[in-house]
């Protein structure tokens, strides 16, 4: 075994930080690699506030250093918030049944439960006494003032003796509060749950006009003016930003019948609270998931353009990952050895087979750091007591770590795509590519039949076909391989392209594009965990 000249032996329990950013603190707030995204996020001047990136991206990672580094941070995650009190209110789920549009509901929510965890926050409101004695203290003040600010005063005074509760409260108390408005006026039938499908059309439409006129009306003026008053009274000192920090969106906090709805309406409250100058409320979303929520919610005229300047983009090359790694391989080291920096060139091979290894690390991590310290952290648990990772220990360790992914495509997915785990098997033991069209139809159906209960793209082809909607069985291939491009697993050769389009590609093909002679290539990534056979790299 080739010995790397450092006085230094892997422990057994020997890391380089941890997958998830929320257990990583040591390694992220010592080695963190800026590869210039910090900069824009904390900048009140920048615009971007919407974090954007792929699954191990580093959204959370980049979340977490801006709370170590600023004084003024308040994260805030959905499931504190029981959001699917919403989805399970009577009157709500009456008008959401009927297709009323809910928009301004949900924004007013995301308003209130952000000036309320800013003023919380900036004033130090956590007793029922200390909030009583800040509202008697502003009002003097805010009278003094124009219409506006009476109204901002009013608002405060009437929700101000709840500040102080936990925010799940709040927003229970919110929601009961519009929602006895909707009901009052909207005339709810007693019989609300599952009152839409006993009525008749016309009733139908009664109802909606009715709904859409109430919601349009509720307009709590009080809360712009809150932000108004935020903006020219409270966050004045631009040396001492606030910021609002959300993530986790993608999981199981909400209902998924209002989810995008209510993702959407966050957005669009992020956008209008950019007026407070000295104030920062960002959020997380994966690429997919965003696609997802404007899609689901766009109406007609709608240009998504809107928002792409509040978008920061997350994506990494190959240089950045090994400066990452080489930070935290230094780190690890410099606890027993510190006379020179150490970095991970120096403990791993230079090949693995005829491959650099460096080339190998990447292939197999898709440019995602978190990814990349799964498996370099794989390599040294199979290398307690040396100084060195062989080449072996990189291939004997490929197979614990491809097996991880594959887990983990389930978990990170399957509320997205529910055909997932049921369709996965399709790519097991087959080549590094392969055209759609050698996939049997016998073995689609098969599949395809235990799918068309399923809420996703390949669900529906599966139910479109066996219902006689569409004849040609390929549209279910189609849509499981676009379920599998969206998810990393495959790339595509399309017809006419001689490069393999990824995930991380600017091109997204749409199911129309993906025809029986196009090429699914297995990313190496999975090629030990769907025992994948190959000889050489591909490109």
């Amino acid at each position: 075994m080739a010995d790397s000249g450092i006085p230094f032996r892997f422990t057994r329990h020997a890391r380089i930080g941890e997958a998830g950013a929320e257990q990583d603190d040591e390694f992220l707030f010592n080695n963190f690699e800026d590869v210039g995204d910090y900069e824009e996020l904390q900048s009140l001047r920048s615009v971007k506030r919407i974090v954007l990136g792929r699954t191990g991206s580093g959204k959370t990672a980049l979340l977490r250093y801006l709370l170590h580094r600023e004084d003024h941070v308040i994260p805030l995650e959905p499931e504190q918030l029981s959001l699917d009190y919403i989805a399970n209110n009577h009157v709500i789920r009456f008008f959401e049944d009927l297709g009323v549009k809910l928009d301004l509901f949900y924004g007013l929510l995301w308003k209130h439960v952000l000036v309320v965890e800013l003023l919380k926050h900036k004033f130090s409101l956590n007793t029922e006494e200390k909030t009583q004695s800040w509202v008697s203290s502003i009002s003097e003040n805010l009278r003094k003032k124009d219409q506006g600010k009476l109204r901002a005063f009013q608002y405060i005074k009437d929700w101000g003796d709840k500040f102080w509760i936990e925010t799940e409260s709040r927003v229970k108390e919110l929601t009961t509060k519009l929602s006895g408005e909707l009901e009052a006026k909207g005339g709810v039938p007693v019989f609300s749950a599952g009152a839409s499908a006993q009525m008749s059309e016309e009733k139908k439409i009664e109802y909606v006009e009715r709904g859409q006129r109430i919601v349009s009306e509720i307009q709590i003026k009080e809360l712009d003016d809150v932000i108004k008053f935020l903006d020219e009274d409270v966050f004045t000192d631009p040396q001492k930003p606030y910021y609002i920090t959300i993530d986790k969106l993608d999981e199981d906090w909400v209902d998924e019948s209002i989810r995008y709805k209510l993702i959407r309406s966050l957005i669009e409250t992020v956008k209008k609270f950019q007026r407070i100058k000295n104030v920062k409320i960002i959020m997380a979303l994966r690429f997919d998931l965003y696609e997802k929520v404007i899609k689901e919610t766009t109406d007609a005229g709608f240009q998504s353009e809107k928002y792409d300047a509040l978008l920061l983009s997350l994506r990494w090359n190959s240089k950045q990952i090994v400066s990452l790694l080489d930070k935290r391989v230094g780190s690890l080291v410099k606890e027993q050895y510190t006379a020179r920096p150490v970095s991970l060139i120096d403990l791993f091979p230079e090949r693995v087979g005829n491959v650099k290894f460096v080339e190998y690390l990447m292939a197999r991590t898709a440019l995602r750091p978190r990814d990349a310290i799964v498996f370099v952290n794989d390599c040294i648990q199979l290398s307690e007591d040396t100084n060195r990772v062989t080449a072996g220990t990189v291939t004997e360790a490929e197979k614990k770590y491809s097996t991880g992914r594959r887990r983990a495509l389930l978990d990170e997915w399957k509320n997205l795509y529910p055909s997932l785990a049921t369709c996965l098997p399709l790519i097991e033991g087959r080549d590094i590519e392969f055209k759609l069209s050698s996939i049997d139809k016998e073995k689609i159906e098969l599949f395809a039949l235990e799918i068309t209960e399923n809420d996703d793209n390949s669900g529906k082809a599966a139910s479109d076909y066996y219902a006689g909607k569409v004849t040609d069985y390929h549209i279910i291939t189609a849509n499981i391989f676009r379920m599998f491009f969206d998810i990393g697993l495959v790339g595509f050769k399309l017809e006419g392209r001689g490069q393999t389009i990824w995930p991380s590609s600017d091109v997204t093909p749409d199911v129309s594009f993906i025809k029986t002679n196009t090429k699914a290539v297995v990313h190496p990534m999975f090629y030990q965990a769907f025992n994948i056979k190959f000889k050489d790299e591909v490109e």
